[in-house]
C-alpha cells in the first residue's frame, strides 16, 4: 500500500495545484492524505473527499512584528502534532506546495526521515519553500528561470487538458460582441475594480463583461451584458468563453489562461503589496508570448482601453501543459 501526504496552504494558490494532481496521483498511490492549517485548504480539500488533518500553524507577519512573538511557542506545537499524524499515516512521501501551513508537516517529515518533494508555483521561492528546499530531496519549479530547482511547470487541473469537457456558463450574452473576463485574484482587486466600474459605460458599447470582483466588489453596479460575481466555482467555464482576459499575475491563473491560449492583459501586484513575485511571473509569461504586461503604476482608464485595443493584434502562444502533471508525479515517485 502506497501513501502520499500532500501539504500546503494559507491561500488557494498553495492548495489548488495540489488538488490538480489528484487524477495522476491516484494512478500510483492507494492512499492520499492532506495536512494543513486553518486556512482555505480545509474547505477545498474536503470537497475532494480526501482525509484532511489540521495542525497548529503560524504565519510570519512582516507588518506587525510583535505578533511574531508567538511563533516560538506555536511552531513547535505544530511540528509535534504533525509528527504524531505522520507516524500514524506512515506516508511513503510528502509533496509540499508551500505556504506557512506546510512548514510543520515538512519539519515533522524531516524528523521521521520521510522523503519530501517541494514545488514552487511562483518565479521565486516563497519563504516556506526556501526553508524546506534546504532539506527536501527535490525542489521543483514552474518557471525555467528559477534557480536551484528542477523546472517541470505548474500543476494544472485536468479540465484544462481536456477542454472538450468544459461546460459553458449559464449567462446570456450578446453573441455579436466579444467577451472580456476580469479576474483580480481570489480576493479580487479594489484597484482594478474601480477602473472597470469607471469604464463600464464605454466597454459595454462593444463588449460583454464578466467581472469576478472579489468580496469587496460593488454589487449595486448593474448593466446589460454585465455579470459581476464575488467568486466563481467553475472558473474554467468562464475562461473558455473569454476573448480577452484582464487578470492579476498569480502563477496558477497565468498558467491556466496560457494553456487556453487566451489574449491576456496582466496587471501584477506591485512590489510592496507582495514580495514582487507577481511582477516577475508576468515578465516571464510576457517574454514567452502569453500576455501583455500592464504595470499597476501605469494603470488608468485610458491605458487599459489602449491595451485592450493592442491585445487584439496579438496572437498569444499556447502553453503546452499536457505532460506537466505526469512529469511532477514521475519526480515524486523517484524519491520513494
Amino acid at each position: 500500500m502506497t501513501t502520499i501526504v500532500l501539504t500546503g496552504g494559507g491561500t488557494g494558490g498553495h492548495v489548488i495545484p495540489n488538488l490538480a494532481l489528484l487524477d495522476e496521483i491516484y494512478k500510483y498511490f492507494d492512499n492520499v492524505h492532506y495536512v494543513g492549517g486553518n486556512g482555505i485548504e480545509e474547505e477545498l480539500v474536503k470537497k475532494e473527499g480526501i482525509p484532511f488533518h489540521k495542525t497548529t500553524t503560524v504565519k510570519l507577519d512582516r507588518t506587525k512584528l510583535l505578533s511574531n512573538a508567538k511563533i516560538p511557542f506555536l511552531f513547535p506545537k505544530g511540528i509535534f502534532e504533525a509528527k504524531e499524524l505522520l507516524s500514524e499515516i506512515a506516508p511513503n512521501v510528502i509533496f509540499s506546495k508551500g505556504g506557512y501551513a506546510s512548514l510543520p508537516t515538512c519539519y515533522a517529515g524531516k524528523l521521521l526521515n520521510v522523503p519530501i518533494v517541494c514545488h514552487e508555483s511562483d518565479y521565486t521561492l516563497g519563504l516556506a519553500n526556501k526553508i524546506v528546499s534546504k532539506f527536501a530531496v527535490k525542489t521543483l519549479t514552474s518557471f525555467p528561470e528559477t534557480p536551484n530547482g528542477i523546472f517541470v511547470g505548474n500543476p494544472i487541473r485536468e479540465v484544462f487538458l481536456n477542454q472538450s469537457k468544459i461546460r459553458k456558463p449559464n449567462v446570456k450574452l450578446d453573441e455579436k460582441k466579444p467577451v472580456i473576463l476580469i479576474c483580480g485574484g481570489s480576493l479580487g482587486s479594489t484597484y482594478i475594480n474601480e477602473i472597470i466600474y469607471n469604464l463600464l459605460p464605454t466597454l459595454l458599447k462593444s463588449y460583454n463583461i464578466i467581472h469576478i470582483a472579489g468580496k469587496h466588489g460593488n454589487f449595486d453596479i448593474k448593466g446589460k451584458n454585465y455579470y459581476q460575481f464575488s467568486y466563481v466555482d467553475d472558473f474554467p467555464s468562464y475562461l473558455s468563453i473569454a476573448d480577452i482576459v484582464i487578470s492579476r499575475s498569480g502563477a496558477n491563473t497565468l498558467n491556466e489562461i496560457a494553456s487556453m491560449g487566451k489574449r491576456c492583459i496582466t496587471i501584477p501586484l506591485p512590489k510592496g503589496a507582495s514580495r514582487g513575485d507577481q511582477l516577475l511571473n508576468a515578465k516571464s509569461y510576457e517574454k514567452r508570448g502569453h500576455c501583455l504586461l500592464l504595470p499597476q503604476e501605469n494603470l488608468t482608464a485610458e491605458s487599459l482601453l489602449n491595451y485592450i485595443e493592442r491585445v487584439w493584434y496579438v496572437t498569444p502562444n499556447v502553453l503546452d501543459a499536457s505532460k506537466t502533471n505526469k512529469n511532477i508525479i514521475k519526480h515524486i515517485l523517484s524519491v520513494m
